[in-house]
């Protein structure tokens, strides 16, 4: 009983932080990864066979996506989904359902099982998208949104996903800057695009081009527009216009077991009416140090995985992980967040680190499934909305980011953006 009380007080506590932080209005849909419901977690969406994919499958082939989460208010509840079809910045596009749906427009969720052998109750929901009820005609930016069945005005959590119809490829390539100032720390991209299967007659109207760096969405470069159009080839080389912080390579820690203290975990405590709570070592400020790879980076991501007992997706247990970063002081000109998949790469309260002034040094604590994650410090400065990775990670040139390009194709008059082209690209600066 003690175990159920510390867990609602602590979804309580996140709901209310939420909704106190300008990012959370109840019944307002946000088309981005946004969990509006705090008894939702480890919401996953990845190409079927590749559980640490990006969601992108093709238009009319045979690729599916699988959706997975978990209900930690530990009865069933009957969810549904709908689609919803996205421009290119990702606002509403002015099509119907039934002109990007096959079929019908929103569906129940069937396949669900109950957790086994853990101190938190949860239910665990999977969802095959598209299926023999949603089937998806258009290409394009899509969210899914889940909510309860029959509520639709109250969305559980929405997440992006992408349906590609190739019809050109990137060329791309990710150096150093070419500002001899900024070698040391940014990364530049030079790319062009090549037409494959269509006729374009204006390239600056007609072309939409996105940047990701891993999965973030705060320093994306959007709305980028072709200078020339040259034998079929779209070319994107204004030098100094695509460059980003390199950053640094994703801190990790390993959770898979609660029943040794596995890489970067200093303790595990348990108690069995409180649960488990997790306490990783310390982490200092790396931007004082020189560049050391880390070979265990996913570039963000995090794995579901237990070790303990066969089946990860009902088996794997819930605890609190506890984060701290030494610093000398608390700050005042903005935020520390933690940042990666394992906080949907989102700017929330529930991510954001306090200054503890006894231990001198910033902390947080998240409840986590079991599993492998990645993780990064990045301040965000007062009325800023792209957060900044050198304060304590630091900006080192070798850092191996992946970039992801987003082609946008909207002919002269069309309702519509067509996503033509995704390519992801490794850096390894020289």
């Amino acid at each position: 009983m003690n175990r159920i009380i510390q867990i609602l007080l602590y979804l309580l506590t996140s709901s209310f932080l939420w909704s106190q932080s300008g990012f959370f209005e109840k019944d307002f849909l946000r088309n981005q990864d946004f969990i509006y419901q705090p008894n939702i977690r480890s919401v996953l969406i990845y190409k079927m066979g590749f559980e640490m994919s990006a969601p992108i499958i093709a238009l009319h082939s045979d690729e599916r996506l699988m959706l997975s989460f978990d209900d930690l208010s530990e009865d069933y509840t009957k969810y549904e989904y709908t689609l919803i079809h996205c421009d290119a910045d990702w606002n509403n596009s002015d099509l119907q359902p039934n002109e990007y749906l096959e079929t019908f427009t929103n569906d129940f969720i069937q396949t669900f099982d109950y957790s086994v052998n853990t101190m938190q109750d949860y239910v665990h929901y999977r969802q095959i998208i598209p299926n023999d009820v949603i089937q998806i005609k258009l290409s394009g930016n899509y969210i899914v949104k889940v909510y309860p069945a029959g509520q639709p005005d109250k969305p559980s959590f929405t997440r992006r996903f992408f349906v590609m119809d190739n019809k050109s490829n990137v060329l791309a390539t990710v150096k150093r800057s070419n500002m001899v100032s900024e070698r040391d720390f940014r990364h530049e991209l030079k790319f062009a695009v090549n037409l494959t299967d269509i006729f374009i007659t204006d390239p600056q109207k007609e072309i939409k081009v996105t940047i990701r760096q891993n999965g973030r969405w705060d320093n994306a470069i959007t709305n980028l527009k072709p200078w020339e159009l040259r034998n079929g080839q779209l070319l994107f080389n204004d030098i100094g216009s695509y460059v980003f912080d390199a950053g640094n390579d994703f801190r990790y820690f390993d959770l898979k077991s609660l029943k040794y203290n596995s890489m970067r975990v200093r303790a595990i405590e348990y108690d069995p009416g409180q649960g488990y709570q997790v306490f990783l070592h310390d982490d200092e400020v790396r931007k004082k140090y020189l560049y050391t790879r880390i070979q265990e980076s996913m570039n963000g991501r995090f794995l579901i995985k237990t070790e303990d007992y066969p089946n990860s997706d009902t088996e794997s247990e819930y605890s609190m992980v506890n984060f701290f970063l030494s610093y000398p002081s608390p700050l005042t000109d903005g935020k520390l967040y933690l940042m990666g998949g394992l906080t949907y790469w989102q700017f929330l309260r529930e991510n954001e680190l306090t200054y503890n002034h006894e231990r001198r040094g910033f902390e947080a604590s998240i409840l986590l499934k079991q599993g492998f994650y990645n993780y990064q410090y990045i301040f965000l400065p007062n009325n800023a909305q792209v957060g900044d990775i050198s304060f304590i990670e630091g900006n080192f040139y070798e850092t191996n980011n992946e970039y992801t390009f987003y082609v946008y194709y909207r002919p002269l008059g069309s309702r519509y953006d067509q996503l033509i082209n995704v390519t992801l690209v490794l850096a390894h600066p020289n």
